[in-house]
């Protein structure tokens, strides 16, 4: 709310011998240009998990210029553009992903995570409908879904959206903290607070489902509860400032909500 550099070498026989001329071996020429590629991508897919975006988006996009029909150098230039907030070019690589595999899920949900982002709403439930029609229980698109719709404005729908994926995937932190964030901003903040203890209770929880769990409490107003938790993750003086922007929503919910019902 307030959200490959390749390396090639070769061998030179001394002169002893005389030179003969050699046939080129076709598959194992192949063999070997496949895993120059194989670690061009890998090299990129490194840049790009490290944060060094101008590096990732460079070799990304020469193995696409080279190799178009490598589907992966695409989705992978796709990520890089996204996360440097080039929009327009980053839905071009995943689109040419989907030209060449129309059944790419990563393509697919690149393109809806921008729709949200853009706030084009119809047009992210189109793509996340299409993964989910590929396959049924994708977890990352039925929590996008979700978020659309929350942001929508029809959390019941959401909800059940959410749940939906829980069946399937009951351990999911994302699944699970934007079910809690959901019923928390819906007026429910004490089942919040039982659906999100699950996420915070666990070694690998990121800190957005403890900063949603915090928010819970401080809709109930345990505002005691909710600043222990945004502790862990930042200064006194950030968690109070969210426990400022906590008090100014609650203060604009129902009477119910905030008794915690």
């Amino acid at each position: 709310m307030r959200a490959l550099v390749s390396i090639g070498f070769c061998v030179f026989l001394a002169a002893c011998a005389p030179m003969r001329q050699t046939a080129v071996e076709p598959l194992k020429t192949a063999m070997d240009e496949e895993a120059m590629q194989a670690g061009e991508l890998r090299i990129a897919a490194s840049a790009l998990a490290s944060g060094d975006l101008g590096v990732a988006t460079q070799l990304y996009s020469r193995i696409t210029a080279t190799r178009p029909e490598i589907i992966a150098g695409w989705l992978g230039l796709g990520d890089a553009l996204y996360l440097a907030g080039d929009l327009a070019q980053a839905r071009q690589a995943y689109e040419a992903a989907l030209q060449r595999d129309p059944a790419q899920t990563p393509a697919l949900l690149g393109i809806a995570r921008m729709d949200v982002r853009q706030r084009q709403f119809p047009q992210a439930i189109e793509r996340y409908n299409a993964v989910l029609a590929l396959q049924p229980d994708h977890p990352l698109a039925l929590a996008g879904l979700g978020v659309v719709y929350d942001l929508s404005g029809d959390a019941a729908r959401a909800q059940q959206v959410y749940r939906q994926g829980l069946k399937a995937h009951p351990q999911d932190p994302a699944l699970r903290s934007n079910l809690g964030l959901s019923l928390t901003l819906s007026g429910k903040p004490r089942e919040a607070v039982n659906v999100l203890l699950d996420v915070v209770g666990v070694p690998s929880a990121l800190p957005q489902g403890r900063q949603n769990l915090a928010m819970a409490y401080a809709m109930m107003g345990r505002e005691d509860a909710a600043e222990s938790i945004l502790m862990a993750d930042m200064p006194r003086m950030n968690a109070q400032d969210n426990l400022t922007f906590y008090r100014e929503v609650r203060q604009r919910m129902p009477a119910a909500a905030r008794a915690g019902k």
